[in-house]
């Protein structure tokens, strides 16, 4: 792609051009769109959605979808779950429709795809170094474009919310911080915790630093039972 003034904020491997794609920008619009529109690609790429002229609004997430639940997370401590089919199929040319209520001064800074498998949980973590795991089942499941629940008290202790990930008790995770550390470290380390509180220290970072990114690694089981 040749970007001017842009920049990319997400990859999808795809096998086929079926079924739906979302999108979220961080003013809580998410859009809905069926993979067949992106089937003929162009030398410079295929726009997928009609942003705001004045930039007011970017997109934050893409993701593939097929009948699951979305948790919007925005960075002053929210969190909004609903239903892939409150959001309707729109063409490439729609800007979208409101996903979350938003306060002044807040965006969405990511979007969870929610699988129906038990063990899952919603881990967030805070430009300070916080983190915290969640239950999915302690986020209720309500209707799109409301204000959603507590995920994270935000304060000047714990700084904003930079990213979640579902996760299971098998995986890592990677963090990563402004001034280039990278720290990995096994979720089954991090306890399960209600919604409505701060975490705990996940990160200790030196003066001036701060968390820039989360990234999962899922373990593989191999068929001989190792890891």
């Amino acid at each position: 792609l040749n970007l001017k003034d842009e920049s990319v904020q997400s990859v999808l491997p795809i096998s086929e051009f079926k079924d739906f794609v979302l999108l979220v920008t961080k003013k809580g619009q998410i859009k809905k769109m069926n993979l067949s529109n992106l089937s003929k690609p162009r030398a410079t790429g295929v726009r997928v959605i009609n942003l705001p002229e004045d930039y007011s609004d970017t997109v934050v997430d893409v993701k593939p979808i097929k009948d699951e639940e979305i948790l919007l997370v925005t960075t002053q401590g929210q969190a909004i779950r609903f239903r892939d089919d409150d959001v309707r199929e729109m063409g490439r040319a729609a800007y979208g429709v409101a996903g979350i209520k938003l306060d002044k001064n807040d965006e969405v800074v990511s979007m969870e795809i929610l699988s129906k498998e038990n063990d899952l949980t919603i881990l967030t973590i805070t430009e300070k170094g916080f983190g915290k795991r969640s239950r999915v089942e302690d986020y209720r499941i309500t209707r799109r474009a409301g204000k959603g629940v507590i995920n994270l008290k935000v304060g000047e202790k714990t700084g904003k919310v930079i990213t979640t990930s579902s996760v299971k008790d098998k995986d890592s995770v990677i963090i990563t911080t402004a001034k280039g550390m990278i720290i990995r470290t096994p979720v089954k380390g991090l306890r399960v915790i209600g919604r409505a509180t701060q975490g705990v220290r996940v990160v200790k970072l030196q003066v001036g630093d701060k968390v820039t990114d989360l990234i999962k690694i899922q373990e593989i089981e191999e068929e001989n039972g190792n890891e």
